[in-house]
C-alpha cells in the first residue's frame, strides 16, 4: 500500500505543480507586447517543462504500481525530486517576473 500512496502523491503534487506553472503562463502570456517580448524565453522554458510534466505523469501513473513496491520506485522518486526542486526555482523565478499586482484575479 505504500507504494500505491507513494505513487500517488507524486502525480497528484506533478499535476498541482503543472497547474501552477500554467497559470504563471498564462498570466505571462497576457502581458502587452513589450513587456512580454522581454520575458518571451522564460515562457518558451515553461512551455517545455509543462511539455516534460505531462509525460513524467504519464510515465508514473503507468509505471508506478502497488506491484513494485517501494523499494522498486526510489530511482523514480528521486527523480521527480530532483525536477519538482527545478520546478520550484523556475517557478519562483516567473513570480518575479511579475510584478506583484499582476498576479492573481
Amino acid at each position: 500500500m505504500k507504494a500505491r500512496n507513494c505513487c500517488k502523491t507524486m502525480e497528484m503534487e506533478l499535476t498541482a505543480w503543472k497547474a501552477i506553472v500554467y497559470d504563471i503562463v498564462r498570466k505571462m502570456e497576457s502581458l502587452p507586447g513589450g513587456e512580454k517580448e522581454k520575458i518571451l524565453p522564460n515562457i518558451e522554458d515553461l512551455h517545455i517543462m509543462i511539455s516534460e510534466m505531462d509525460s513524467r505523469i504519464e510515465e508514473v501513473r503507468e509505471k508506478c504500481t502497488p506491484e513494485v513496491g517501494i523499494d522498486d520506485i526510489a530511482t523514480e522518486r528521486q527523480d521527480f525530486d530532483q525536477h519538482l526542486a527545478k520546478l520550484r526555482v523556475t517557478a519562483d523565478e516567473a513570480m518575479h517576473l511579475l510584478a506583484a499586482g499582476d498576479f492573481g484575479g
